[in-house]
């Protein structure tokens, strides 16, 4: 959440990804959408061998729900 608001990424999947492909374009795709949302940085947004990690990037920042 971004001050209160819920934050949506959405991404497409095609039937011949495998999850490195959809993690990497995911990261792609959350770093674009935050860059044209907010002035400043949102998250850490990373991916390893089709793992997606979100990272907060101060201490105020907190998690409630993640829906995939």
């Amino acid at each position: 959440m971004y001050k209160g608001k819920p934050l949506f990424i959405e991404f497409p999947v095609n039937a011949s990804d495998d999850s490195t492909a959809i993690a990497k374009r995911l990261v792609k795709i959350a770093e674009r959408y935050m860059l044209f949302t907010a002035q400043e940085k949102l998250l850490d947004v990373s991916a390893d061998e089709g793992k997606v990690t979100f990272k907060a990037v101060n201490g105020y920042q907190v998690i409630k729900k993640a829906i995939l």
